[in-house]
């Protein structure tokens, strides 16, 4: 039997998509699902399919009954506009001639039959009223953050905010991380599923100090080794693509990969591995720093001498890698106050379909 087609930009990808796709495949068995973005567009085309995946696999669909493409077009995709509907479908038909065979259109849209019939397809009209998800991309575009609790698991992950927060040991970056958390489920709405994510490797410096202490040792007598810190990497990057799948806006890190590769440098010299992960635009760092912060041992940590050479080091490489950030300092509250100007500004920019 031919597959079912669903055709247009998911800028962004969002539940109402999911369903669609669902509807697709109840009446073929199969979908073919061809993303059109344009070159200026924020959110690239490969990123919107993968993003869609994410979400149609998280709401229980089978993967291997969708086959999902995507590519460019420097027409507007306006199904609508007779005239820009053709050169749509044009570039629709291309994408085709590499797909499984189609022969249904399965659309919400008003005009579907329409395009169907440039397409040489059947048509399906699915809730043209979205009373299943009462929302268009469109007004996902002009309103992302309160309609953030209508984006998939992997639209979120691909939207949201990581901010960062890094430093050097005993330099507030812990407590200044949940003072900008808890500051940020306060303003209610999708911001009260605002998630924290801890620092794995804190985790696996205990579990190595319970080894030494059950083995009679000393606490620093079980080395660091190139796996441990790959484990690091790849436990922290899990909690954080988790908290950004099922979270808010924002993601509050409490370190990330690019942390974890310096503190490697640090304990393994010559020996570190760890390649420097690709920066992300919706990704800002914070550094906090030593100053006026009393340094408190907790049997874990290095000496208080170290948090300048440290913090130095984090600020340099962040600043060599290109990476967006600034420096904390000050109490508590001027910290969380300029963390979250910054966040703030950072979601202007990121959430504003308008430009790019």
């Amino acid at each position: 039997m031919p597959a079912a087609l669903v055709t247009g930009t998911f800028n962004p990808p969002h539940m109402g998509h999911v369903k669609l796709v669902k509807a697709a495949i109840e009446k073929r068995d199969h979908v073919v699902v061809v993303v059109l973005a344009q070159p200026h567009d924020r959110l690239a085309a490969n990123d919107r399919a993968r993003a869609l995946l994410q979400d149609c696999v998280a709401e229980g669909l089978n993967e291997a009954a969708m086959t999902i493409v995507h590519g460019y077009e420097s027409t507007p995709y306006k199904p609508e506009d007779s005239a820009v509907a053709k050169s749509n479908a044009r570039v629709i038909e291309a994408h085709l001639r590499h797909t499984p065979p189609v022969d249904l259109l399965v659309t919400s849209e008003a005009n579907g039959e329409e395009f169907a019939s440039l397409l040489g397809l059947h048509h399906h009209s699915f809730d043209p009223q979205r009373s299943q998800v009462p929302v268009s991309s469109t007004q996902i575009r002009e309103d992302l953050i309160s309609n953030w609790h209508l984006l998939g698991p992997g639209s979120r992950e691909l939207l949201a905010i990581r901010a960062v927060f890094i430093g050097a040991e005993s330099t507030g970056t812990t407590t200044t991380t949940l003072a900008v958390q808890a500051e940020l489920m306060k303003r209610a709405g999708n911001f009260t599923t605002t998630n924290w994510i801890r620092e794995y490797g804190r985790d696996l410096t205990m579990r190595k100090k319970e080894q030494a202490e059950a083995m009679g040792l000393s606490e620093y007598a079980v080395p660091w080794t190139i796996n441990d810190f790959v484990e690091i990497a790849i436990v922290q990057q899990q909690l954080e693509d988790v908290a950004a799948r099922t979270g808010g806006p924002v993601v509050c890190c409490d370190t990330d990969v690019f942390a974890t590769i310096i503190w490697e440098r640090r304990y393994l010299g010559e020996k570190a591995a760890l390649p420097m992960p690709v920066d992300s635009q919706n990704r800002i760092y914070f550094v906090t720093q030593p100053d006026g912060v009393p340094f408190v041992q907790d049997k874990i940590r290095d000496s208080e001498e170290l948090r300048i050479s440290m913090t130095r080091e984090f600020e340099d490489d962040l600043i060599s890698t290109g990476r967006s950030w600034m420096a904390l300092d000050g109490n508590v509250e001027t910290r969380v106050a300029l963390a979250l100007e910054a966040i703030d500004a950072a979601m202007a920019q990121a959430f504003d379909f308008h430009t790019h």
